[in-house]
């Protein structure tokens, strides 16, 4: 019977190894992709940021679309994390704030655009008399 357990313990000898593997490479790629799932939301969020500064400075009664665009501009280039960011700003009554760019990727060759828009009314100044 010590023989049949001897047998046993050896069917078994690197199934550790075996187990570590195969789980090791999965993990490791389950922690990547978290990663650049948290670098994509930080790159929206600073991608929204950005166009809120820029519309508010462009709807403001003496914003121009020049001084909006430079605002988003200059907040989103402020952050490393949105690369490469553009910015266009459009409307006549309601001001449009778009920001473009890229988030950091972890894997070479791929990009990932990130966009976000906002939109908002011009302020204006107005007289209980007029509407």
């Amino acid at each position: 019977m010590n023989t049949l357990r001897r047998v046993r313990g050896r069917r078994d000898d690197g199934s550790a190894t075996v187990a570590m593997a195969i789980t090791f490479p999965v993990v490791g790629l389950l922690f990547l992709a978290l990663v650049q799932a948290v670098m994509v939301s930080v790159a929206r969020d600073v991608a929204q940021s950005a166009a809120e500064e820029g519309l508010r400075i462009a709807r403001a009664r003496q914003g121009t679309f020049a001084r909006g665009q430079a605002a988003a501009a200059s907040f989103a280039r402020d952050e490393p994390v949105l690369q490469a960011p553009s910015v266009t700003v459009s409307g006549t009554n309601t001001i449009a704030v778009r920001v473009t760019g890229k988030a950091p990727s972890l894997l070479p060759g791929v990009e990932i655009t990130v966009s976000k828009t906002v939109r908002g009314a011009r302020e204006r100044f107005t007289t209980p008399d007029s509407a």
